[in-house]
């Protein structure tokens, strides 16, 4: 099969996906966005196959919400109650959901809201980015993460409130961004500047506010990929669709998802990212890939999309299997209409990795195994062919007419 003629099925996703819209348009708790399971945590990935599988980093985060909800007086308590089950783990994309790195979501936590504006039922959350203090995202066991918690997502969410509420289109943000160098995963500087310019607008905000969004220029990620599980929701459900619809990683294993199977998991186990380690960590401490980012890869964006990023090219192409534009031309479909200044190609197709053998590339931070120290370097994590056919092996086989 040649990888530049497509099945019916997958042309037909793409033609559904590239019709979505999304706009955030409200910034709420995730107990009042959704229908959020009691006493439960939401996480990256999938879920996990047993207790044990739960790495120390997304525990300590666990806790750390835990506490901040009220529902442990301490750390020691929170992962008493977690081991008891009294406190449980679920995966965030099954709740259309997208929590970066071992992060996790909570009832209490603000969510960026994220509607189709060609169909407001279709909808998508994530939590607020943490910037480069002690975020939830990044594991750690102190204290200062709930105070942080807390802070994040009250007088800061209150603050930016009333911007998130106005009605913001983000592809026109992600499209001038690509045009800026970033690749809206792991640079995405741009892109946040050109949205609390947007946000702002108009608005007051408290110095504190300021200063945090002038200190955070990843402010942009957490809701790109509210945006992009959006996007990609628009192909879900489609019979015998291959296009990636969720991917993810828990610090065990990875799991995908096509649209023509929605809520069905694929897993294989998670192998930890290669890259750049700070100074003194050997690779030995580097956690297997975490996050629900690897999202916006499967869109065709982050390493997928390097091409438009010369800094993020620069900074792995020690750890690239071939050149970004190769990749993309050889795994994605074709260029989103929508992006008209930057031309970035979306939609990872199954059918399309298998035929065409290259492996799919994920730019990821790399959290410490052990859960003491965060963030320890950023490498890219890549798959191999084999998952999107196991994936493949569980589709309809029936013919779909456009």
């Amino acid at each position: 099969m040649s990888i530049r003629h497509h099945h019916p099925a997958d042309d037909a996703g793409f033609d559904a996906l590239v019709q979505v819209v999304p706009v955030l348009v409200d910034l709420v708790p995730a107990g009042d966005a959704f229908d959020f399971p009691a006493r439960t945590l939401l996480h990256a990935g999938p879920p996990f196959d047993a207790p044990a599988s739960v790495p120390a980093a997304v525990l300590n985060s666990a806790a750390a919400a835990a506490v901040f909800e009220g529902w442990a007086a301490d750390r020691e308590d929170a992962l008493v109650r977690l081991r008891s089950g009294d406190l449980t783990l679920a995966a965030a994309q099954d709740y259309r959901c997208a929590v970066p790195l071992a992060s996790v979501l909570s009832p209490s936590q603000f969510v960026q809201v994220v509607h189709d504006a060609n169909r407001p039922d279709r909808r998508a959350f994530s939590s607020l980015n943490g910037g480069n203090g002690p975020a939830l995202r990044l594991g750690l066991p102190t204290p200062n993460v709930v105070h942080h918690l807390r802070w994040l997502n009250g007088a800061f969410a209150n603050a930016i409130r009333p911007g998130c509420r106005r009605g913001t289109a983000l592809i026109p943000i992600a499209d001038f961004a690509l045009t800026m160098g970033d690749d809206l995963h792991g640079r995405t500087a741009a892109a946040t500047a050109r949205l609390v310019e947007t946000l702002s607008s108009g608005n007051a905000w408290p110095s504190m506010a300021t200063d945090f969004l002038d200190a955070s220029p990843s402010f942009f990620l957490n809701l790109w990929m509210a945006a992009t599980k959006c996007i990609l929701s628009g192909a879900e459900g489609m019979q015998d669709c291959s296009l990636v619809s969720a991917l993810g990683a828990n610090g065990h294993q990875v799991g995908i998802q096509l649209a023509g199977r929605p809520g069905h998991w694929v897993r294989s186990p998670s192998s930890p990212p290669r890259g750049r380690l700070e100074a003194g960590i050997t690779p030995q401490e580097r956690l297997p890939a975490i996050g629900d980012s690897a999202l916006i890869e499967a869109s065709g964006l982050g390493a997928m999309g390097f091409e438009h990023s010369p800094p993020q090219r620069e900074s792995f192409a020690d750890f690239m299997s071939h050149p970004p534009a190769e990749l993309a031309r050889a795994l994605l479909m074709a260029p989103h209409p929508a992006f008209a200044r930057s031309k970035a190609r979306f939609g990872l197709a199954a059918r399309q990795a298998v035929a065409s053998g290259h492996d799919l590339i994920v730019a990821l931070g790399i959290i410490d195994i052990e859960g003491r120290r965060g963030r320890i370097g950023g490498g890219l994590w890549s798959s191999t062919p084999e998952l999107f056919q196991r994936a493949l092996e569980g589709l309809h086989p029936t013919p779909v007419h456009p």
